[in-house]
């Protein structure tokens, strides 16, 4: 590691090591006597473990190695899906398939078994017949997650500071073509807290006068982008999603310190609208944030909300990413996602940086 040979002090990284790995292990031995946890959500927790030295080292040398090739890495796969998903809309027939076991095992099609239309086409902001760009993924929403990622990481830690570098007006196109509404209205909270927040050729009071003008405007269109997708019917998509922070909350108001156990989904299932637990119906759970409540409690919420708050002092910009990502969080089902525990493993590092000066790309 670069940052021992320069003589870094590393008492605050192993004192959080240490801290870290005694905690988790205590809860995790808490909640295997409630019930059997898989080895990838032990793997997911202790990854801050491991991940934290490596970031720290990148930002002690005033680098961002991981997250960078992180973003070209999504760069690669927006342009691929971007090109077959012009190809779908255009009506090429698929010329490839393979089969997913995703609530149901069933049969998608897609292009070379590079590019697959894994939830065929949807109407979105007014648009109709728009065909969901998956990409790799078996969903748009979490396709969405990953491009939206990718995008906060080129927006705040990119070199560029005047406007949009091409990498993020890809991504942002890209994420659009998902028809994901939580990809849409990040996209717009971005470029609303890159403006108001970041901008230094702006004063403090003209940014004042952006607050109060931008904010009604960002307001109507989060607005519009949720009500195109509000449907009386019990079934809808947004329905669904409301009951789904419905049912976590039941589920973590039962045993809001420590959970129902890690895993146990029973916990949430039987909160939900009991019209969803029919043969074929949709069971599945949306919401990150309220799962992570109903499985640990609070004690598993600060796993991730303690990081996030404690940036508000530290660091402008990597605040602002932390908060937009939790925003992902809440709306998306991305807590057993190692790539969220990445990004967490980030927050901690910069942190424990003591070192002065802004962190570039």
């Amino acid at each position: 590691m670069d940052f021992l040979k320069r003589k870094y002090n590393v008492h605050k990284l192993v004192l959080f090591e240490l801290i870290w790995t005694g905690l988790l292990i205590i809860f995790v031995l808490f909640n295997f006597f409630k019930r059997p946890i898989s080895i990838s959500t032990m793997s997911a927790l202790f990854i801050p473990f491991f991940l934290v030295p490596i970031f720290l080292n990148d930002i002690v040398n005033r680098k961002n190695n991981l997250l960078l090739k992180f973003r070209n890495v999504v760069l690669v796969l927006a342009v691929i899906s971007l090109v077959f998903w012009l190809v779908a809309m255009i009506g090429f027939l698929p010329n490839s398939s393979t089969v997913i076991d995703w609530g149901r095992i069933k049969v998608i099609n897609g292009y070379f078994h590079v590019h697959y239309i894994a939830q065929g086409t949807t109407d979105f902001l007014g648009l109709q017949g728009i065909v969901r760009n998956t990409g790799i993924f078996v969903e748009a929403p979490m396709y969405s997650y990953v491009l939206s990622l990718a995008l906060i990481t080129d927006v705040f830690f990119g070199t560029r500071s005047k406007g949009y570098s091409k990498k993020s007006l890809l991504l942002m196109a890209t994420i659009f073509t998902t028809t994901s509404s939580t990809g849409a209205i990040l996209v717009i909270l971005v470029i609303f807290s890159k403006i108001v927040f970041l901008s230094t050729r702006i004063s403090k009071s003209i940014k004042v006068i952006l607050l109060i003008f931008l904010l009604p405007i960002v307001t109507a269109a989060v607005s519009y982008i949720v009500k195109s997708k509000l449907d009386s019917n019990w079934y809808s998509s947004t329905s669904i999603r409301i009951n789904d922070f419905v049912a976590g909350y039941q589920a973590w108001k039962n045993h809001w310190i420590l959970g129902n156990g890690l895993n146990n989904y029973d916990a949430i299932l039987q909160n939900m609208d009991y019209r969803r637990l029919r043969l074929n119906a949709n069971d599945g759970f949306s919401t990150g944030l309220m799962e992570v409540l109903a499985y640990g409690g609070i004690i598993y919420g600060l796993y991730f909300l303690i990081p996030i708050v404690m940036l508000i002092k530290k660091d402008k910009k990597v605040f602002l990413v932390a908060g937009i990502s939790f925003v992902l969080f809440t709306f998306t089902l991305v807590n057993s996602v190692f790539l969220w525990y990445i990004f967490i493993s980030y927050f901690w590092a910069v942190l424990l940086n003591s070192n002065k000066g802004k962190l570039e790309v």
